[in-house]
């Protein structure tokens, strides 16, 4: 009976769970309409400068060091790394729209290995540009792609170095 219950209650929680999903999921008319204009526009010169304006920091240290307002620096940052999820996702679908038409239906065979070719840069293309997403969703768009190693510092000690290297003699050898 205990089970029954449970699994009732399991079932419920599964669907109002869907039912706020597709709820979330359903978009208006005119934001459907922006997001087209903001995919025509990526790959534009003024597109092009934006993105840069995006993730440039310079502005957002300029108000929180230098101007002291640090509150108004973190809404920046927030707004700022929204644009920049809207523009990668931008850019991802100007690439799908650009691949679905590069497919034409007298391209060569299935397995060919041009297809493949394809394939391969597609998917590195959607790696790297959903890293870049994780990136910028978790530590904001001003964050680095590319990890810092300035943890790894060299080895001072003296440890190494101490021996002598040279050539190994035979008289040695024993």
């Amino acid at each position: 009976m205990i089970a029954a219950i449970v699994y009732s209650i399991l079932g419920l929680l599964l669907l109002v769970g869907v039912a706020v999903f597709i709820r979330s999921s359903r978009q208006r008319p005119e934001e459907l309409e922006e997001r087209r204009e903001l995919d025509g526009s990526v790959w534009d010169t003024e597109g092009l400068s934006v993105a840069e304006r995006i993730f440039d920091p310079r502005d957002y240290c300029w108000l929180r060091d230098h101007a002291g307002f640090p509150r108004l620096a973190e809404s920046l940052r927030r707004s700022r790394q929204r644009m920049a999820l809207e523009w990668l996702g931008a850019v991802r679908r100007s690439f799908d729209d650009l691949l679905k038409a590069s497919e034409s239906p007298d391209t060569d065979a299935a397995g060919s290995p041009v297809n493949w070719n394809l394939l391969r840069q597609a998917l590195r293309f959607h790696f790297v540009v959903g890293y870049a997403y994780f990136v910028v969703r978790f530590f904001g768009p001003y964050h680095s792609l590319v990890p810092s190693c300035r943890w790894m510092r060299p080895e001072t000690s003296g440890r190494f170095g101490h021996e002598r290297l040279g050539p190994a003699h035979s008289s040695r050898l024993f």
